[in-house]
């Protein structure tokens, strides 16, 4: 008798400290921070002209991790080269065709993150960036007896859409919350042109 009372206490002082570490432990995918928030700068390699993805830009980037892999990213960054001019010839008319871009463009992207609790964090992506832009096209006709007769005719905003994929580099520092990124992307301009892009980009995570 005296041996089922001892065993009962133990049991009654044990279920205490099991709920207190069942409390205290949590699951692996509640341990990683969702959140990121950064900044940085883009380098485009090519003469080509390109609405939606300049020579050189600047960017702010929000990404969302759903697992300690798996990231969705937004981002808003300068546009392409804001006036760029195409112009074609015939006999009698001369024809200019004028793109005008808005000064934001913007950016959706998936990536996967390799590794855990590294310095650094090899990942790649893909996504595609947006901006919108007017045509203009200015028509120089000549005439007989009147000399050349102008007109001119703007066209409905429309989007431009990019698709890109690449991957990088991301670095934490000593606090394991700041970073630095470098990554490389490729992206297809108009007509399918090809774009080699360099990104550096700095931020941190919460």
């Amino acid at each position: 008798m005296k041996r089922v009372r001892w065993l009962m206490a133990a049991a009654v002082l044990t279920l205490p400290t099991v709920a207190a570490a069942q409390q205290i432990d949590t699951s692996p995918r509640d341990r990683f921070r969702k959140w990121d928030v950064g900044g940085g700068v883009g380098i485009r390699f090519g003469s080509t002209d390109d609405a939606v993805l300049p020579l050189g830009s600047w960017m702010a980037e929000g990404g969302r991790y759903w697992t300690p892999h798996l990231k969705t990213s937004i981002a808003v960054m300068t546009a392409g080269q804001d006036t760029y001019v195409s112009s074609s010839y015939t006999a009698t008319s001369s024809t200019y065709t004028e793109f005008t871009t808005r000064p934001a463009a913007y950016g959706v992207s998936i990536a996967y993150q390799f590794f855990d609790n590294e310095f650094v964090h090899p990942y790649v992506g893909a996504g595609a960036r947006f901006a919108s832009s007017f045509t203009t096209i200015r028509v120089a006709t000549y005439l007989p007896r009147l000399g050349y007769q102008l007109a001119s005719l703007s066209g409905p905003e429309r989007l431009q859409a990019r698709p890109v994929i690449g991957g990088g580099f991301k670095s934490y520092f000593d606090n394991g919350r700041a970073f630095m990124r470098t990554e490389l992307l490729l992206a297809l301009g108009p007509n399918g042109t090809p774009h080699a892009i360099l990104q550096i980009g700095w931020g941190t995570d919460f």
